[in-house]
């Protein structure tokens, strides 16, 4: 929802293109070269997914990396696509400088998301969709939108000092330091290096002018046959779960949670409830659709 006017606006610059003709423009054994043609970022990964799993069901891993895609939101969505396969599965996705490089003031490294899926027996699915910044980009926005204060080490301002203004955070700050920005870079180097699309680099050398709103993406595909009884390592899965619930909470903690827990349990109460939007976010929203000529939802 918060992305939805730039959305909007990159279809309506062309950056996104409505009527990609995405193409797998290389395959050898397990992996997969796909040109995605600037396509919306959830069809683009959405169809590297479905590509790597094609690779995984014959041999054993399936590895698609997507070329020219746009923001793909949550890629944990993506990953699940393999866990409902029965598979494990992994999403990455590149884009510009958006954070800072551990030990740097300005933006150097993007906030390079990595989501990690796992089937199980009875239980949902496990899923874990994380930024490589202390927080995601989004949250960032939506404080912005709500003008709101945020916790320090979200981000530093202009000249790279620490601040809890959300208005004057220009850079995004690593989680756990180095590890944060180290993650980041070798996702810049699995997703672009690999499909000849560096961003980094063209981002860093090109200064102030660059302005690339393409990203790169890599979707893996893990099929768990390949290790032999797969209903004996979904129960592994289940009691792996069983035996983490079964730790003492600390205190202030009312209820252990294992990985998509708490998503799916967000999803129910948006379901049941709706979604809730920062007044700011919701003007950006009625602007959009005043100038698309649609008319808004009376509340």
């Amino acid at each position: 929802m918060l992305r939805v006017p730039r959305y909007v606006d990159l279809l309506q610059t062309g950056a996104i293109n409505p009527k990609p003709e995405m193409k797998a423009e290389r395959r050898a054994g397990a992996i997969v070269m796909l040109e995605a043609d600037r396509a919306p970022g959830a069809i683009a990964m959405s169809r590297a997914m479905d590509e790597a799993i094609g690779c995984a069901r014959t041999t054993g891993i399936g590895w698609c990396a997507a070329r020219n895609i746009t923001h793909a939101g949550a890629v944990g969505y993506f990953a699940l696509q393999a866990a409902r396969a029965g598979m494990a599965g992994m999403v990455m996705t590149a884009s510009g400088p958006l954070m800072a490089y551990h030990g740097s003031r300005v933006p150097g490294v993007s906030t390079n998301p990595l989501a990690i899926s796992f089937p199980t027996g009875k239980r949902a699915l496990y899923v874990i969709d994380m930024s490589t910044s202390t927080v995601a980009m989004g949250k960032l926005m939506s404080a912005r939108d709500a003008r709101k204060q945020v916790p320090l080490g979200w981000g530093i301002d202009a000249q790279g000092r620490d601040t809890t203004q959300s208005a004057k955070i220009a850079t995004l700050l690593p989680m756990s330091g180095a590890k944060g920005s180290g993650l980041s870079f070798m996702i810049e180097c699995l997703c672009s290096l690999t499909v000849h699309n560096p961003i980094i680099a063209n981002a860093l050398e090109s200064g102030a002018d660059w302005d690339n709103p393409f990203l790169n993406g890599a979707a893996v595909a893990i099929d768990l046959a390949a290790f032999g009884d797969v209903n004996r390592i979904r129960e592994e899965a289940d009691r792996l779960g069983d035996a983490i619930l079964s730790l003492p909470a600390a205190a202030g903690v009312d209820r252990i949670l294992l990985p998509g827990e708490r998503g799916d349990s967000t999803l129910l109460e948006r379901e049941r409830t709706g979604i809730p939007l920062p007044l700011g976010t919701w003007n950006r929203l009625l602007a959009t659709a005043k100038a698309l000529g649609v008319r808004a939802p009376e509340i």
